[in-house]
């Protein structure tokens, strides 16, 4: 697979994701965790290069052997692959992907309470964004919501589907133009892709969040703040109370089967 230079978008992206990694984390270790993030969340894809490492070094402001130490350990888990030379550098060769078993596990450790304070900043996050991004998006903004909109409704499994309402989600914020808006979009995101877990037969609950993207993305671009921000409301709150059920399911699951 030919590689491609990573976009701009994306670049910005991968940087706004600093202060999403656990805490106690070396240096090294945090940026190989926006990377995986990163990939986790679709932001950097199979086949995209990263910029040379002088210069995603200095992007990152971490020095040049950090960041060596960093693609290290991403190569060693088959995510990247360096090549040297004038034309070397690194490309993303593998995809995360996250178990059911692995899910399903951190969904039931999680509480009701968590779940629901997540919920409440996503709710919060999601719903202001919207509202910027209904006075503030330009056309190519609009067109990359309406493109991940039509994809999330094309997608055929529940992975990529999840991951492309992630995208959905933090693109309403880059179309907010506030970077501290899609900072908190995306460290919040990046902790749902470990939570998200649900069971394939739900067909009506992917059917209701088709009709709530385009809900959203319709009053986005008919410049209605007030719509746009309560529809995204609306969205973000009922992925919380999908996520709370299933949580529920399981840990009854669990319960029966002791």
């Amino acid at each position: 697979m030919e590689s491609t230079a990573l976009s701009t978008r994306a670049l910005d992206l991968l940087l706004l994701l600093r202060g999403s990694e656990p805490e106690g984390l070396g240096r090294a270790d945090q940026v190989s965790y926006q990377i995986e993030t990163a990939i986790l969340m679709g932001i950097l894809t199979e086949g995209d290069r990263l910029p040379t490492e002088s210069v995603l070094a200095a992007e990152l402001g971490i020095s040049p052997i950090t960041l060596r130490q960093s693609l290290a350990a991403l190569r060693t888990k088959g995510l990247i692959e360096t090549s040297r030379g004038r034309s070397g550098g690194s490309v993303i060769r593998g995809q995360i992907e996250l178990t059911d078993t692995q899910l399903q596990r951190k969904l039931k450790e999680a509480s009701t309470e968590s779940l629901r304070d997540l919920g409440d900043l996503g709710a919060a996050v999601s719903s202001m964004s919207a509202r910027l991004a209904a006075s503030r998006a330009d056309a190519q903004n609009v067109a990359h919501l309406d493109e991940l909109v039509q994809r999330h409704r094309d997608a055929k499994d529940a992975r990529t589907q999840r991951r492309l309402d992630s995208r959905f989600h933090v693109a309403i914020s880059v179309a907010a133009q506030s970077s501290r808006l899609t900072s908190a979009s995306l460290q919040l995101e990046a902790e749902l892709m470990t939570l998200w877990w649900g069971h394939p037969e739900e067909a009506g609950h992917l059917e209701a969040l088709v009709e709530q993207h385009e809900a959203i993305l319709d009053a986005i671009r008919d410049r209605d703040a007030d719509r746009a921000g309560a529809a995204a409301e609306r969205h973000s709150r009922t992925e919380t109370e999908y996520l709370i059920a299933q949580h529920l399911r399981l840990t009854m699951e669990s319960d029966g089967s002791a």
